[in-house]
């Protein structure tokens, strides 16, 4: 393991104090979407409150994507920061920064976590979990932001048209998806909370190491998409501007989010 889990009791953030500003909903269309309003209104929320919902009906991935949400199952989760004088230029780090949280907290439970380029968390070459994070800007800095993240936790079987791609805690380790998701989302917020009181997020070389040490395919000769495309390509690691660093024909080329995809 690459990063320390911080003692909580050493915190600000004590558990006691995530537990009061964990909101509990039945159902709700998005957990970003909820809390960003709340966000937005006159009195300001307290860092580190965080919604969950038991069922997710129009959960969003990155890309514009559907996040499928099996209610009762996936651990649908939202919470907000309010990082100090971080600039627009370093958003990527937030996005490391949660990724290297969630995998950490995944380690503890299951190996083989690695994090796949941008923001999914996987285990061996299943997708377990997601994060789409959402900024609120003032000026140059980010003012706010809203870090929405999905974790497949009780499901027992997938849609055929994913049953190859996507896992659970349950399918990794039955024993290990008996608790609540309150009690899933409780530990996970801790460990993010955690991490945000101890790492420096304008360090962007501290976090970019780890973040590379843990991705997905590095190193392998793998298949893209590129457009309508299919390549073989093998990933060098991730630039500071958060672009992916393949090896196509001998030629190094630098992809933006929307500019490539896997083909698992």
């Amino acid at each position: 393991m690459f990063l320390n889990i911080f003692p909580l009791q050493n915190n600000t953030f004590s558990r006691l104090y995530l537990r009061q500003n964990l909101i509990v909903l039945d159902e709700v269309t998005s957990t970003n979407d909820y809390l960003k309003q709340l966000v937005s209104n006159i009195k300001p929320l307290p860092e580190a409150t965080a919604i969950m919902a038991n069922r997710q009906v129009r959960g969003r991935g990155q890309r514009g994507n559907v996040w499928i949400d099996e209610p009762h199952a996936t651990l649908a989760l939202s919470l907000v920061l309010y990082p100090p004088e971080l600039s627009v230029r370093h958003a990527f780090n937030l996005n490391m920064f949660v990724c290297l949280a969630i995998h950490n907290w995944i380690l503890e439970l299951l190996p083989q976590v690695q994090i796949k380029w941008p923001n999914d968390i996987y285990v061996g070459d299943k997708k377990l979990g997601g994060v789409l994070i959402e900024n609120q800007l003032s000026g140059s800095l980010i003012r706010s932001t809203v870090i929405g993240i999905g974790i497949n936790i009780k499901q027992q079987s997938f849609p055929v048209t994913i049953r190859d791609k996507a896992t659970s805690l349950y399918l990794e380790r039955p024993s290990i998806a008996k608790q609540s998701l309150e009690h899933y989302a409780l530990s996970l917020v801790s460990t993010i909370m955690a991490y945000y009181e101890h790492i420096d997020l304008r360090d962007t070389s501290h976090l970019l190491d780890r973040y590379n040490r843990t991705l997905f395919r590095r190193g392998i000769p793998a298949s893209f998409e590129i457009g309508e495309a299919t390549v073989v390509g093998t990933i060098q690691g991730v630039e500071s501007n958060g672009k992916l660093n393949i090896i196509i024909d001998n030629q190094e080329c630098l992809f933006d989010l929307k500019e490539i995809s896997f083909k698992l």
